[in-house]
């Protein structure tokens, strides 16, 4: 029995034929949009994160932002970039959580970063026995880009592409909100939008709906209003 992506005329083939490429690019940003650290800083400083993201989006024949690479924020810049775009630093800021830009219930029940997507973010690793670190919500996007990882090096192609389509259906909306955050963080700006390019190119190969422009807009109010 043939699964879906199997036909050669299918959009699901050039990922699935080149998921090495495609989790390793995931991977790539999961670590950019982590909490910054020496190792991240010293890939943009020497060039060598935009030498391999260039690598992989050649090998995958991708559109990403990879012209526009801004200057690295020295010393402790990149933390406090992270702190005052991603964390409330400044106001307006842009959370790198699903949750906050999904419509739930009850959104002062434990938290605003904890909804019905970071409960079930939590199921998927405790049945993989990871747990999440500490700092993270279970839904922040370096987390669900790694998780993604997983399914394309496990090649669960369903898998993979139901989790596109509904956990990453929020990043145009992420995207948006670092536009008209007050924090100057220009290289967290440019991984928002590289993530917003790759799902844009996801979407499109494993031909997964985008998100309506009205839908888009009902995230960043949710989110502006966390």
């Amino acid at each position: 029995m043939s699964s879906p992506g199997d036909d050669p005329g299918s959009p699901s083939v050039s990922v699935f034929e080149q998921s090495a490429a495609w989790r390793d690019l995931h991977v790539l940003l999961a670590t950019g949009l982590r909490h910054p650290d020496e190792q991240f800083r010293a890939a943009l400083e020497t060039g060598e994160f935009e030498a391999e993201l260039r690598s992989l989006v050649s090998e995958l024949d991708v559109g990403l932002a990879i012209s526009v690479v801004p200057p690295v924020e020295r010393s402790d810049g990149l933390t406090t970039a992270y702190i005052d775009l991603f964390e409330g630093g400044q106001q307006p800021y842009a959370p790198p959580v699903e949750s906050p830009y999904r419509p739930w219930y009850d959104r002062d029940e434990g938290g605003l970063m904890n909804g019905p997507s970071a409960a079930e973010m939590r199921q998927r690793y405790r049945a993989l026995d990871v747990s999440v670190p500490d700092a993270y919500s279970p839904d922040h996007i370096a987390l669900l880009l790694e998780y993604g990882s997983l399914l394309l090096e496990a090649d669960e192609r369903e898998a993979y592409r139901s989790f596109v389509r509904t956990h990453f259906e929020w990043v145009p909306a992420l995207r948006r909100a670092t536009d008209t955050a007050a924090a100057n963080a220009p290289v967290y700006r440019w991984l928002a939008v590289l993530i917003d390019e790759l799902c844009v190119a996801l979407r499109d190969r494993l031909d997964v709906p985008d998100p309506t422009a009205e839908d888009v807009d009902r995230m960043v109010a949710r989110a502006g209003n966390s």
